[in-house]
């Protein structure tokens, strides 16, 4: 119980830095950890092991630490919010805990990842993780048009209504994992709209080991001449950091379809109104459309 008390009191102090617990005793030493950023505990772990996992107030990641001068590789547990400080020294404490002749502590640092999934199927993932299939849609039509050797840039989370664009062209991503149907979604008004020629590109995807993932298409996006921060700024940008495992799920395509969005795609847009401008106090329009029978070729 000497661990979880000195933790407590930790949190309670505020102090600013890292401090070594004294509860726990080489070679299983941890450290009270309160930064700009939050405040929890950390230990020290392998530069091979990369994480970044966050639910809620908490978030799990390896970083580099400078402890008593000294640079430290550590795998941390950390919270955003004072608020919760009682209740998340118990997951510490756990977190902390080597367990019998240690196996508690090599079980964390060699899956950090399975540890954090247990606590948070425990207290309940009621937010759920972005959906990475839309994420890995985007990529696979980007790596296509560049293949085909369009000069086009991909928006992640910085795209204002297309999700690719050319100085010729714009292209709109749909993905679903849904085995049947062609109905998708478009959640804005400006969505098919563009002065430029305007693409809808369909993507059926399911999870399978033989599918890709995020890090296999970026690694190949690099092949392509891709800048690898600018690629890891969007994806970060889109809460996929480097070290989430997500970024590892892998889906395979089923079905590739793109349309054009042209004058027999079925659209709301501005000249489906009186005097071609939207109604006052209109804000935002999303509907649904069936994609079945519509002209496309597939890719």
């Amino acid at each position: 119980m000497y661990l979880l008390e000195e933790i407590r009191e930790c949190f309670a102090s505020k102090e600013k830095g890292a401090i070594k617990l004294k509860s726990l005793q080489v070679p299983y030493i941890g450290w009270y950890v309160r930064t700009e950023e939050g405040y929890g505990v950390a230990v020290p772990c392998s530069s091979e092991v990369e994480v970044s996992e966050y639910f809620a107030n908490s978030k799990i990641q390896t970083r580099d630490m400078i402890i008593n001068a000294e640079e430290v590789y550590v795998l941390l547990l950390s919270c955003i919010n004072d608020d919760f400080a009682y209740e998340f020294a118990s997951v510490c404490a756990e977190f902390l805990e080597p367990g019998k002749n240690g196996i508690a502590r090599a079980s964390l640092i060699n899956d950090p990842v399975s540890w954090w999934k247990r606590w948070k199927e425990l207290m309940g993932n009621s937010a759920r993780d972005k959906k990475v299939y839309d994420v890995i849609g985007e990529m696979l039509v980007y790596e296509h048009l560049l293949k085909n050797g369009k000069s086009v840039t991909w928006g992640g989370p910085d795209a204002k209504t297309h999700d690719i664009e050319s100085n010729e062209e714009s292209f709109e991503v749909k993905s679903t994992v849904r085995k049947y149907g062609y109905t998708t979604t478009i959640s804005s008004q400006y969505q098919m709209e563009s002065e430029k020629p305007l693409y809808l590109y369909f993507c059926r995807l399911e999870k399978s080991r033989l599918g890709d993932s995020i890090n296999d298409i970026k690694e190949r996006l690099l092949l392509l001449g891709c800048n690898d921060c600018e690629i890891e700024k969007k994806l970060s940008g889109l809460g996929l950091e480097k070290g989430r495992s997500i970024r590892n799920e892998k889906y395979k395509i089923l079905e590739a379809l793109a349309y054009p969005v042209d004058d027999k795609f079925p659209k709301v847009i501005r000249e489906s109104f009186k005097d071609n401008q939207y109604p006052e106090r209109v804000l935002q329009i999303t509907y649904t459309i069936n994609l079945e029978g519509l002209e496309n070729k597939k890719w």
